[in-house]
């Protein structure tokens, strides 16, 4: 007989965890009317995202095994546009797909082939960036600088030698008074609630094992068609008054 090899996995550890004892309580708050600060939903937009992209995997392939995909977003700025009721939104991002794919590394026989290859993966991410124009369900809080404004000063203690010895009553020109407002904006966020991916994969021919054989294909590449649908929460802090 030949020698055995001895699995290396194993349970390292086990526990049997007892039930901790918790006693319910009753939250307090303040009674109002108050004044609060907190976020307030300026829109949730559902946006389409149309993407056509091209992948090369690692090496040809006969089979994808399964997609794993998720979305990321890198960018979500809101741009006022000097309306109350919408503005635009860019957004910016990726989806990060993972492929599993089955290789064919040896085939016996024609026709009836035996295919025997390897599981593999490749973990690519594909970028998207749009514009779209959002419509308000409550406008964001924006204030504007003022231009800056000077006041003049009143004298009647300069004398001008050009206006024959007399008392200049008037502006001081000796001495400026200005006024400067500046305020500052709360930053509309976002947030990522949810993502529909509708996609069609379409498999490019590398070269056949088996030219026969309908099934005696490899594959280089995928050419992927997706539209992904992202509902996004646009937010923004606000003073909102409450009342009890």
């Amino acid at each position: 007989m030949g020698t055995e090899t001895k699995c290396k996995a194993s349970v390292l550890k086990s526990n049997t965890l007892v039930e901790c004892s918790n006693t319910g309580t009753t939250p307090h708050g303040i009674c109002g009317p108050i004044i609060g600060k907190i976020p307030v939903v300026i829109a949730e937009p559902i946006i389409q995202v149309d993407v056509e992209a091209e992948i090369e995997l690692e090496e040809p392939f006969i089979e994808i095994k399964r997609i794993k995909k998720n979305v990321f977003i890198t960018q979500c700025r809101l741009v006022d546009i000097g309306s109350n009721e919408a503005g635009k939104l860019f957004l910016s991002g990726f989806v990060r797909k993972n492929i599993e794919y089955a290789t064919a590394d040896c085939t016996c026989g024609r026709k009836s082939s035996t295919i025997s290859g390897d599981i593999k993966h490749t973990t690519v991410n594909i970028p998207f960036n749009c514009v779209t124009k959002v419509h308000f369900v409550t406008p964001p809080q924006v204030c504007y600088q003022e231009n800056p404004r000077e006041a003049a000063l009143f004298t009647d203690k300069i004398k001008g030698k050009g206006f024959c010895g007399q008392r200049i009553i008037g502006s001081n020109p000796c001495e400026m008074n200005f006024q400067h407002h500046e305020c500052f904006n709360e930053k509309v966020f976002c947030e990522l609630e949810e993502v529909r991916i509708f996609e069609d994969d379409l498999l490019k021919e590398s070269k056949c094992f088996d030219c026969d054989d309908p099934f005696g294909t490899q594959f280089e590449a995928i050419v992927e068609k997706m539209v992904v649908f992202i509902r996004l929460k646009l937010l923004q802090l606000q003073q909102v008054n409450i009342r009890g």
